[in-house]
């Protein structure tokens, strides 16, 4: 005697379709969102370094980005090195230091500690990747409500008939 088995995999449901205007609204504002708080959430990277010791950091910048310096005990001498290969050393630095770039390319950043120091470095990046998402993520949001907003205009009224 042969047996079969027959299993329901699914709800059995039907969802309706997602209207396009609400994916555009969804989109945009994740987007929007997503870049408020990339931009926001910067944790700065604190370092202890030993008495007479090097660290070294390299960064790919654009032109005009910043790569700002505290230090927060001791003493350093910070060293730049450009992508073109040029060397730039600043004088020992005590407080804050910002080096904003010249060039695009990877930078060289070096932190020669004269004794025990704890520095906090951090970069900021320029107008074209910091805010050009925003205006991406406002046009797809802003097209997305006017495009629902028209068809709501257009839309059948339902009502149910009662006898």
């Amino acid at each position: 005697m042969l047996h079969t088995l027959a299993l329901d995999m699914g709800a059995g449901g039907e969802a309706p379709p997602v209207k396009g205007e609400n994916v555009m609204i969804l989109i945009g504002s994740s987007i929007l969102l997503l870049m408020f708080i990339i931009q926001t959430w910067v944790v700065p990277t604190v370092i202890d370094e030993d008495s007479n010791s090097q660290f070294e950091v390299k960064y790919d910048l654009s032109e005009d980005d910043s790569f700002t310096l505290e230090v927060i005990e001791g003493e350093v001498t910070p060293t730049v090195t450009s992508p073109s290969g040029d060397v730039e050393t600043f004088s020992n630095e005590d407080s804050k230091w910002e080096y904003i770039a010249e060039e695009s390319g990877v930078h060289t950043f070096k932190f020669y500690s004269v004794e025990d120091s704890v520095v906090e470095y951090s970069v900021s990046r320029g107008l074209i990747y910091d805010f050009a998402l925003y205006p991406i993520g406002a046009a797809i949001l802003v097209f997305g409500i006017v495009k629902k907003i028209s068809l709501q205009e257009e839309e059948p009224i339902e009502a149910v008939l009662e006898d």
